[in-house]
């Protein structure tokens, strides 16, 4: 086989292809430089030669070069048949070794003329480029030439039939790989047509039909050429009757139909019918294609069981199974495709929102979760309702909805989470015991807060979040500024963690005086936290990310267990008159081992009980009740004593501090900030100090900064005090000097008291 213009070898399945446009196309033999006298006729009898039922067409070339012209335009030539005899033995066998070596022409068949003297190891040349035969020359005859011409052809046929059989099983496979992989049951069938298109050549109109689940009736599920818009269609209303006579015919028999026009495939498990393949030919189907087209109907059928299967994934995937809405993912999908494809082009607005409703496990709990589900599904009717022009709407979540909303100016907006809200103003149950149900609500806006629907969804997330920490509203529109203060409460979380690990943490002490003595007769432990910079961050901002990140515990341990062993140092060094304050996070208060916690820390620092106050919130306390007075009885019968911090600032009722053994009422800081300034804050000053000494407790003032602070609190009968006046927070090496220093001014003023 010789190249083409463009220098490239012909393919065998260019030859192949050729020969599959039509079985009946004759074989052709090319002889080159051959002279076969006979009547004066050298090749005039060749017609005589017969090959089975194919016809044998005879191409002649007088020389290599010529041959080779010929084999680039008859790519599909079967037999060589070349005199090497002589002087032309070597231009015929360079065009041989071209054809084997270097062109890899491997199926054509070769029958060489030569000279009856190569014998022995020129003949093994020969061999070596795969020749079907050998013939002298001189001898050759038209009998001999047909004989060598037949086994020739046979080779060429049964090479071809192994070359058909090798593709047609990397044909099936190919196909059944791709089958498997496709995830929805019009694309595979769709696959299927254009696997088949691509074996049959002569098909260019069919489709694919699948059996309703429950009727049985066939409808077209993807269809090509004319039966391309037949798709969901009854199949008795696509085709002709007498067509749909031998469909039904086959699927009855569940048997293929290979017909001139028309082939029909039935797909069928068990004896149930699946599917029916239906291609319409424009000339008969070879053998081959329909044993190919057979064996793929094989893998039809768990190829479409594996379609199906994936499209129900993805029905349960991209769908709420108790509302039916569309799921998160699905809700995601709509929202992206709806901004590539109107919202972006056409510079339209929407808005994301997402809600979830609080206190739902409540109503399981006290209703049980079919109230839970009446109400859930009584929200997706209400949704679909309220928001008919709703670009999707989904459940995203056990207590949560997604909604995405086209608008056009900002007073839209504001009306939608008051139309949420207003749902939930009545609800689907009227038991009067149903626990209160309300949304709170998170908005983003496309384009202004971001431009693709992950990220919208994220900043509706960023916006509930805020709303957690703002209390109060059950809105909230996404901005920057949110997002930033977050990212700043993550970044201060992963610093603080670090922290922790290096040990960053430190405490300082700010002694408590006694109003009366002027003497120290406590000092509150304070936590600080120094930066990697040197800068110190101030507890209130680092205390609540701590709180709502988990970290408070391992902190509040540190705090308690370092006080308690600083106060032993203390006492160690004389210091036998003044206790350790420290302050107590919920979620260590609340913890069930907190008693033993105690009771542990005291032991292994060797701290006195006596010397160690625990300050407590009135939050705190209020949060579990029973739970605060059996810790603090514990602790009263080791020794230790308690105070409750910031207090006026909760909400703890009167009756219940009295039965807690509290020893002193410490006043909040807001309060003295404003003592000889507002009337108000003077009122509940007053108020605190005459109900803490009614209670029979201590009452201290924090942050005390001034004389007339002092003076005031003098008047009112305040017992102790704590503020810069007298002294910042110290280390701990400053405080037993502090504790001795004589010439700090006195605080008696006896006849106040």
């Amino acid at each position: 086989m010789a190249p083409s213009v463009e220098g490239q070898t012909p393919t065998l399945s260019a030859a192949r292809n050729t020969r599959q446009a039509s079985q009946a196309t004759a074989r052709k033999v090319l002889l080159v430089s051959i002279n076969i006298p006979k009547n004066d006729d050298p090749y005039g009898s060749l017609d005589t030669f017969v090959f089975g039922h194919l016809p044998v067409v005879f191409l002649i070339a007088e020389s290599a070069t010529e041959a080779t012209k010929m084999l680039e335009a008859h790519p599909d030539i079967a037999v060589l048949i070349i005199d090497v005899s002589g002087e032309k033995q070597e231009t015929g066998l360079a065009l041989v070794d071209k054809l084997r070596g270097e062109l890899g022409n491997k199926l054509i068949r070769i029958v060489l003329l030569g000279e009856a003297a190569e014998t022995g190891g020129a003949q093994n040349r020969f061999l070596n480029y795969d020749v079907s035969d050998y013939r002298d020359v001189a001898a050759i005859n038209l009998p001999k030439l047909f004989t060598s011409l037949t086994i020739a052809l046979q080779s060429f046929e049964r090479l071809i039939s192994e070359e058909d059989s090798k593709q047609s099983l990397q044909t099936i496979l190919d196909i059944t790989k791709e089958l498997y992989g496709v995830r929805s049951v019009e694309d595979f069938c769709l696959t299927i047509l254009t696997q088949l298109q691509v074996i049959c050549k002569n098909v260019e109109d069919c489709f694919f039909a699948i059996p309703n689940e429950h009727s049985g009736e066939l409808s077209v599920t993807a269809g090509k050429g004319h039966y391309f818009a037949a798709k969901k269609q009854r199949v008795s209303e696509v085709v002709g009757e007498h067509l749909y006579e031998m469909i039904l015919a086959a699927t009855v028999g569940r048997q293929n139909v290979f017909e001139d026009a028309v082939s029909i495939l039935c797909i069928s498990q068990e004896e149930k019918l699946k599917g029916v393949v239906v291609l319409e030919n424009r000339a008969p189907l070879t053998f081959l294609e329909t044993r190919q087209m057979e064996l793929i109907c094989a893998n039809i059928t768990l190829g479409l069981e594996n379609a199906d299967m994936f499209e129900e994934i993805k029905r349960l995937a991209f769908n709420d199974s108790l509302t039916g809405l569309d799921s998160r993912a699905k809700f995601r999908t709509d929202v992206q495709a709806h901004i590539e494809r109107v919202a972006k082009p056409e510079k339209r607005r929407l808005a994301v929102v997402q809600f979830t409703l609080e206190h739902l496990p409540e109503l399981n709990i006290a209703l049980g979760h079919d109230a839970g589900d009446e109400l859930i599904q009584f929200v997706s009717e209400q949704l679909t309702t309220l928001f008919p022009e709703a670009i999707s709407l989904a459940r995203t979540s056990g207590n949560g909805f997604g909604l995405c909303l086209p608008y056009k100016k900002t007073r839209e907006l504001k009306q939608i989470p008051k139309t949420i809200h207003r749902l939930f103003e009545h609800g689907p149950s009227t038991r009067e015991n149903i626990p209160h149900i309300s949304p709170r609500i998170g908005l983003a806006i496309y384009p202004d807060d971001a431009d693709n629907a992950t990220a919208l969804w994220r900043n509706t997330n960023i916006a509930l979040s805020n709303l957690k920490v703002r209390n109060g509203s059950y809105f909230c529109f996404y901005n920057s500024a949110i997002a930033n203060d977050i990212n700043a409460r993550v970044e201060m979380n992963n610093a603080l963690r670090t922290g922790i690990m290096r040990k960053d943490l430190s405490l300082s002490y700010q002694p408590q005086i006694d109003l009366e003595s002027g003497s120290v007769i406590g000092v509150e432990a304070l936590i600080r936290w120094q930066r990697d910079g040197g800068q110190f961050v101030a507890p209130n901002d680092f205390i609540p990310v701590a709180e709502s990140s988990g970290l408070i515990a391992p902190i509040s341990e540190w705090v308690l267990v370092e006080a308690c062993r600083q106060r032993k140092e203390w006492l160690d060094q004389g210091g036998d008159n003044f206790r350790v304050a420290v302050n107590l996070s919920l979620s260590i208060f609340q913890n069930d081992d907190f008693v033993d916690l105690i009771r542990k820390t005291l032991n292994e620092t060797g701290c006195p009980p006596r010397l160690l106050e625990l300050e407590v919130t009135e939050s705190v306390i209020m949060e579990n009740p029973k739970q605060t007075l059996q810790n603090f009885l514990e602790l009263q019968g080791l020794g230790v004593s308690f105070a409750i911090d910031d207090f006026g600032t909760g909400y703890s009722s009167l009756a219940y501090l009295r039965q807690l053994p509290v020893s002193a009422l410490k006043i909040d800081k807001t309060f003295i900030d404003g003592l000889t300034e507002n009337v108000d804050d003077a009122a509940i000053a007053q108020t605190v100090i005459s109900l803490g000494r009614s209670l029979g407790m201590k009452v201290l003032a924090e942050g005390v900064e001034t004389m007339e602070q002092v003076e005031f609190l003098w008047s009112a009968q305040c017992h102790q005090a704590q503020g810069f006046l007298f002294s910042r927070p110290v280390e701990a090496a400053a405080v037993m000097p502090y504790i001795r220093n004589p010439g700090r001014p006195g605080f008696r003023q006896k006849n106040l008291f």
